[in-house]
């Protein structure tokens, strides 16, 4: 073939061409430092639709943030570091000693997060969603040193004005307040909350903003955590944002948030800081952030910051491996239940073994797909002795799990793969039956307010349905 034949070849099969190119490259590409099920469904979309699927690719492929962000967070342990020692913080003076039931669970958080179990804190529940509010409210107009808020949802409406007055006030009583709000979950609102603080001299950051796409992230690499440290001793966290609890005419989100007091609340306070340093690159010089860790009661707790920045490990493997550890009962809590294969085959072996295994879920999502795919799951979960519980009364929005009557986890994390791998989330855990006990109390509220679902009636369901549900399903490892 004369080199004028092979161009004409090549100039009227470009689009082909250029499609098994896509193809091949894919092959090469697309498998590194994934899971198997997650680069099956990407080489699915580049063998059906290459170019589109390429685009797609190029903007949320690699859960990873950009090289500037990641050598910032490699810094962070030292900066971390400096900022305790200025505070005069001893981690081994704090650290608890747990009954050895606990040491594994609390080694392998501790070597995910660096932060160790501490004992002497008090835990109250907030299951309410205005009492949290205005708890958070009250606390910021008792703060004499300093407030930090960090919010995936910051909004400018009744429950953000709330708020933001209260900031303002703690401002105007020469409180420092140091605000954060994520640029994609608040971007509708962002401005006129940065507009509002600014303008009484209180300093706020959007995480990740948008407008600096080139040297940032992959643009749904968000942080997703909600946090908030008032002088160092009292914290907030858990599944509620900043925002009015109505969705729509029909729905409002239920939430759980907790406050605690005590050491643990240094956790909190080293996260905010190390998301403050990302964001601002500034190292605060202030050891009175960390001046009254003084004990304030009897539960043993500690913090989990989790995200794609911690290579090697992620929330999920914590939440695999304290349900491998239950025995007599396990109670799952989230909106969004899209697990992964590990996930999945801890639940159904637990319940399998005779752990009395509880799902509970909201019957309504507030996405489609999301639903069509969670509902994917019931069928292997019911076979197996899983207890599925739909709560009707509003959006089920809160986040936590029990296992027996000795360890709870609470916080921003869902049990899907967007917290499991592509957002920066923080958890709660807290060991013993206290806050066990009165977390059974609000689950069996959810579950007074609940249907269960029938193997038998699930099985039963038309078609058309088990086919929306399979085929949302395969996008599972994307959403």
């Amino acid at each position: 073939m004369t080199l004028s034949a092979t161009l004409a070849f090549a100039s009227v099969h470009a689009l082909t061409i250029l499609s098994w190119i896509i193809r091949l490259g894919a092959f090469v590409v697309v498998p590194f430092r994934r899971s198997a099920a997650e680069a099956r469904t990407w080489l699915l979309g580049f063998f059906i639709a290459p170019i589109p699927t390429l685009i797609i690719y190029l903007a949320i492929g690699r859960p990873e943030h950009s090289k500037k962000r990641k050598a910032l967070f490699a810094k962070l342990p030292k900066v971390i570091g400096n900022i305790a020692k200025r505070a005069n913080i001893n981690p081994d003076q704090l650290r608890s000693d747990l009954p050895e039931k606990y040491l594994a669970t609390a080694s392998l958080i501790e070597g995910v997060s660096q932060i160790p179990p501490v004992g002497g804190n008090a835990v109250e529940l907030l299951p309410n969603y205005d009492d949290a509010i205005a708890r958070i409210i009250a606390d910021i107009d008792d703060a004499k040193h300093h407030v930090h808020l960090a919010f995936y949802i910051f909004a400018y409406d009744e429950t953000g004005r709330k708020v933001i007055s209260a900031l303002e006030r703690a401002g105007q009583r020469g409180v420092v307040c140091r605000v954060l709000i994520d640029a994609m979950g608040s971007h509708s609102s962002a401005r006129k909350v940065e507009k509002k603080l600014k303008k009484v001299g209180i300093e706020v950051h959007r995480i990740l903003p948008l407008t600096r796409r080139l040297n940032s992230s992959r643009i749904d690499l968000r942080n997703h955590r909600k946090i908030v440290v008032i002088d160092g001793n009292t914290g907030y966290t858990g599944s509620q944002n900043i925002v009015n609890a109505a969705i729509n005419d029909r729905l409002s989100n239920d939430e759980l948030l907790c406050r605690v007091q005590g050491p643990v609340v240094s956790g909190f306070q080293l996260v905010f800081l190390g998301d403050w340093y990302l964001e601002t690159e500034e190292d605060i010089e202030d050891g009175t952030l960390f001046s009254d860790l003084r004990n304030c009661g009897k539960v043993t707790a500690q913090v989990l910051p989790s995200g794609p920045d911690y290579k090697g490990s992620s929330v999920d493997m914590i939440f695999t491996d304290l349900i491998h550890q239950a025995r007599d009962e396990i109670v799952l809590v989230t909106p969004y239940f899209i697990p992964n294969e590990a996930m999945v085959s801890a639940i159904t072996t637990a319940s399998l073994r005779g752990v009395d295994t509880t799902l509970i879920l909201s019957k309504e999502s507030d996405s489609a797909l999301v639903g069509l795919a969670q509902r994917s799951y019931y069928t292997r979960l019911l076979e197996a002795g899983v207890a599925i519980h739909l709560y009707e009364a509003d959006f089920l929005h809160a986040k936590h799990m029990r296992i027996d009557d000795d360890i709870c986890v609470i916080g921003s994390s869902n049990m899907d793969m967007r917290s499991f791998e592509l957002n920066a989330e923080v958890s709660l855990i807290c060991y013993g039956n206290k806050t066990a006990n009165d977390l059974k109390i609000i689950e069996n509220k959810y579950l007074d307010e609940s249907v269960i679902v029938d193997l038998k009636s699930w099985k039963e369901r038309s078609l058309p349905k088990k086919i929306l549900e399979n085929s949302a399903r395969m996008l599972s490892d994307l959403l």
